[in-house]
């Protein structure tokens, strides 16, 4: 940090004010705030990294769609949602006035929208975002490209949200299939997956899948975790509601 804020002294006294190599240093600075979670300290030298490049860049430089993102990320680090939303909408704004545009990245800034508007619990909206990204991504990465896992995972769960149990399986198995195929074999993630399947399952009455993914979640943990742990018992109780649920489910039809 010392050797940013010394540069950005030197700089200040031979640059003018809206000389791009100065955005570069508030950049640096503002990152390495950002880094010690010091989103607040941050903000301040995003802002003012994006003020010069509005002035000194071309309207459709990526990089002012960057530093639309980058506030957006510190926004959503303070749960500032509005102002994450704000900031963010832009950077999808900015990125698309580019006449040739990575995918992926547009994909990440659109699928950055659907997120902020996910930790609000508006799924719908939510949806729309996460489906665009999606289509992006789809066209760029492999199928079993770990980028997605974590895509596919938001998307499945804001329909589980919306009691959309099969579409929120079917993104849910394509999780698994990414995730069984790219982390270690006892990575924990791969338990989380097991157990929305499960909950998927469940929610559409599927008494037999939804126990046979609640029992490979708890599988998938004891692979690092001991039988006392209180992963594996909250799990291992899963289970059991599990089999009383079918059990009453019989008992009433």
């Amino acid at each position: 940090m010392y050797h940013f804020n010394r540069a950005l002294e030197i700089q200040q006294q031979y640059l003018l004010p809206n000389n791009p190599s100065l955005a570069t240093t508030y950049n640096h600075i503002a990152s390495a705030y950002y880094k010690q979670n010091l989103f607040e300290e941050a903000l301040p030298y995003y802002k003012k990294a994006l003020e010069i490049e509005q002035i000194s860049l071309p309207d459709d430089h990526s990089s002012i769609a960057t530093s639309y993102f980058n506030i957006s990320t510190a926004y959503v680090s303070l749960s500032r949602w509005s102002d994450a939303l704000e900031y963010s909408q832009k950077a999808v704004e900015q990125m698309k006035k580019r006449l040739e545009t990575d995918p992926s990245t547009l994909g990440s800034f659109i699928h950055h929208v659907g997120y902020i508007y996910h930790q609000q619990n508006k799924y719908q909206e939510a949806l729309i975002y996460y489906e665009e990204a999606l289509q992006l991504y789809d066209a760029q990465f492999m199928e079993n490209d770990s980028s997605l896992a974590i895509v596919y995972h938001r998307t499945g769960s804001a329909y589980y949200q919306l009691n959309m149990y099969e579409k929120a399986l079917v993104l849910y198995q394509k999780t698994l299939n990414i995730e069984l195929k790219t982390l270690p074999d006892n990575a924990e993630t791969i338990a989380v997956t097991y157990s929305n399947l499960s909950t998927a399952y469940l929610g559409l009455k599927r008494f037999d899948e939804a126990l046979l993914a609640a029992e490979q979640a708890v599988d998938q943990l004891r692979k690092t975790l001991p039988y006392n742990d209180p992963q594996v018992i909250q799990h291992q109780l899963f289970v059991e509601a599990i089999k009383q649920r079918q059990i009453s489910e019989k008992s009433s039809s």
